[in-house]
């Protein structure tokens, strides 16, 4: 039998013309496989793909806020913006953005907080835990953090996490202190002298007014100074403690000592940064 006859057909079965039809499907089907094998190796339009997004970790970065407590005047000192913390996971950092600091009541001593842009990442979705991880460790409100740079290491609480902001919210609160004090402390007030601790100014004297007491060498002060607070919660803060009317307050400027009764507490005003 003639491998095709005088009609055209195969074998005397299959037509020659529908035969290359057949053999043009077979192909176009073979071709449209390879490229879908390809997308899926993520060498096409789609790019890389790393599987199943439920069992992949997804970096992120966060902001906290961190109360790193009372510590010693030098060590409040020594903390400041741009410390990093350094650590062995890959792609995860810790970097302060902003630091508060303003002494505790005697003055030795500072309270600290910080805020701090953390690098990290959120485990898979189905994983058993789902907070941020930052070095193996969950980070999340109340949870400690631990700091430890070149020149210090200390451990502080998270107060705030949120997904933007590298400034910690401070204000510029007015103050009002009634004292008695000697003639000579009285002389030496006056208007802009400043409170520095840990290598900042923390209080500045805006207003003062004078009356001496018959009979007597103390002198009543009536002193009005500008703390830079910080914001806890809705309440003003100084020294880690909330400024209410009646407590005691004392203000150590560089050539003299002044405490006194809170009187009053004006206003809040945000700090501007470009000050």
């Amino acid at each position: 039998m003639p491998l095709i006859d005088d009609e055209g057909n195969l074998f005397g079965v299959v037509n020659v013309i529908d035969a290359l039809a057949v053999c043009l499907l077979v192909a176009v089907l073979v071709a449209g496989i390879a490229v879908v094998g390809a997308l899926n190796d993520g060498n096409g339009i789609g790019g890389p793909q790393t599987g199943d997004d439920n069992n992949t970790s997804q970096q992120a970065t966060r902001y906290a806020t961190i109360d790193l407590g009372t510590q010693p005047d030098y060590v409040a000192e020594t903390v400041a913006e741009g410390d990093q913390v350094a650590v062995a996971t890959e792609g995860h950092n810790l970097t302060l953005t902003d630091v508060y600091v303003s002494p505790t009541n005697g003055g030795d001593d500072g309270h600290v907080v910080v805020r701090a842009e953390i690098d990290g990442e959120y485990p898979p979705a189905d994983a058993d835990e789902t907070a941020f991880q930052f070095d193996n460790d969950s980070v999340r409100i109340g949870s400690d953090v631990a700091i430890d740079t070149a020149d210090y290491e200390l451990e502080g609480t998270v107060q705030r996490l949120e997904e933007e902001g590298t400034t910690l919210r401070t204000a510029r609160t007015t103050v009002r202190l009634e004292s008695n004090v000697s003639a000579t402390t009285a002389d030496a007030i006056e208007v802009g002298d400043e409170y520095r601790f840990a290598g900042r100014t923390v209080a500045t004297v805006t207003d003062v007014t004078t009356t001496e007491l018959d009979n007597s060498s103390a002198v009543v002060v009536d002193l009005e100074a500008d703390l830079v607070t910080f914001n806890r919660a809705g309440t003003q803060t100084f020294g880690g403690r909330s400024l209410e009317t009646g407590s005691r307050l004392t203000l150590r400027m560089e050539r003299y000592d002044v405490s006194g009764d809170l009187l009053r507490r004006g206003p809040s005003e945000p700090i501007d940064e470009t000050d």
